[in-house]
């Protein structure tokens, strides 16, 4: 029976170890691609133009792993270019073929977007990379066991509550999409997460006491929302509630899931 331990152990050093390395010099002098959150910056402007963006999503795919990790050097740059990704995915996918959406578990969990010559399916790219690695199903309390390679190069330690309010997952109830720059990143996902609980938040009165209802996003990721020093927290900081009434209790609304592509952001 003590072997078990000492696999336990082998198993964890390995996965615990290697990532793709930095490009020592990027961009060289004579680079000529495309700088990837300008890419993927344009792959949402296309798509929002109604144009083919298969071009483009071929460049994103064909990135080297070391200059994608070279190029991302800022944590908002970082954030800007996976949630881009992100929705890139969602829109390029669901506007080309709406019936993946029949079964919306398989369009989630199914890899079928490449970056840097990994496959991701929007859950991996979602849980494993925005949300700095985290277990699908652990409400943000539990990591993920065994990230592979590309998951523990380019995850982002921490992950960022406030991108469950610029994620789209293609459904009437995801936030619009916005195209996030780096430079203003903060300054976007601020005003998203505020608009996006001024709509879907109502304080009613039942049987003598009010009671927030709000989005379920809280209830399905409970843990990320400790960055902010928890939910209660959050809703202060962006005006749903006050520091005197935010212990109210909360109800969380039904999610529509309905398909519908093309909610963008209004300028």
């Amino acid at each position: 029976m003590r072997f078990f331990p000492v696999l336990l152990l082998f198993v964890l050093s390995i996965t615990s170890c290697g990532r793709y390395q930095p490009a020592d010099d990027f961009p060289p002098a004579d680079y000529n691609g495309p700088m990837p959150n300008a890419l993927s910056e344009e792959i949402l402007e296309t798509i929002k133009a109604g144009q083919d963006a298969t071009a483009l999503v071929d460049q994103l795919g064909a990135l080297e792993p070391a200059d994608l990790l070279s190029a991302l050097d800022t944590r908002d740059k970082k954030l800007a270019f996976w949630v881009n990704t992100y929705n890139g995915m969602v829109q390029y996918l669901l506007t080309r073929n709406p019936e993946l959406f029949d079964d919306s578990s398989s369009f989630f969990s199914t890899p079928s977007y490449t970056v840097a010559g990994h496959l991701f399916s929007p859950n991996e790219m979602e849980h494993g990379i925005i949300r700095g690695g985290e277990n699908r199903f652990g409400l943000g309390f539990i990591p993920q066991f065994f990230p592979n390679k590309f998951e523990r190069t380019f995850k982002i330690k921490g992950g960022d509550s406030r991108v469950h309010f610029a994620l789209n997952c293609g459904a009437a109830d995801c936030p619009p999409v916005e195209v996030y720059e780096p430079e203003t990143f903060n300054e976007q996902v601020d005003d998203r997460v505020r608009k996006y609980l001024a709509k879907h938040s109502e304080i009613k009165e039942e049987g003598g006491k009010k009671i927030l209802y709000t989005s379920p996003l809280f209830s399905w990721f409970k843990g990320d929302f400790r960055d902010h020093d928890g939910i209660d927290d959050f809703l202060v900081e962006y005006g749903i509630l006050t520091e005197d009434n935010k212990n109210m209790k909360r109800k969380y609304t039904d999610y529509d899931w309905t398909l519908k592509t093309g909610i963008w952001a209004e300028d």
